[in-house]
């Protein structure tokens, strides 16, 4: 599927309904954006979201935190129609991108461990697991992976 079909954007307030099915669909934290349209510098403990737009709807999302060198990775969900598409490698593509524009050097994340095609996505970006939660998530319960990517150079 060719990349510029895609719009890789921050999210606006009209994409609050989509994103919400779309982490829903993904059995995830809905995030809530106080200030999504914003383009302002992130702030230390900020959270931002983006989303890949296909065919002007948004169809994945990406969530995440700005701790200053590091970022965590809050959630990244495509819309169940869209998924094996690409959708969530474009979104982790530019999220890396943008992050590392803001000097970010570490990224971390946890995943449920019976979720292969994220841990899959994620070790093709350089991502190695570096733990593992018991019993992390809920409905169902089950273990969390902690993976991080150190960027050097």
């Amino acid at each position: 599927m060719p990349s510029d079909q895609r719009i890789f954007r921050s999210s606006r307030q009209n994409d609050q309904s989509a994103v919400s099915s779309i982490f829903e669909q993904a059995n995830l934290t809905v995030p809530i954006q106080e200030n999504p349209e914003s383009d302002a510098p992130p702030q230390i403990g900020s959270t931002h979201l983006y989303v890949c737009e296909f065919h002007r709807r948004a169809v994945g999302a990406i969530h995440w935190r700005y701790l200053g060198s590091e970022a965590e990775i809050l959630g990244l969900a495509v819309a169940r129609k869209y998924r094996r598409a690409g959708h969530g490698k474009f979104l982790l593509t530019n999220f890396l991108r943008v992050a590392i524009q803001h000097s970010v050097n570490k990224f971390f994340l946890e995943v449920r461990e019976s979720n292969s095609p994220a841990i899959e996505l994620y070790r093709q970006f350089g991502f190695s697991i570096s733990g593992r939660r018991p019993n992390y998530y809920r409905d169902p319960i089950e273990s969390a992976l902690l993976l991080d990517l150190k960027i050097t150079g």
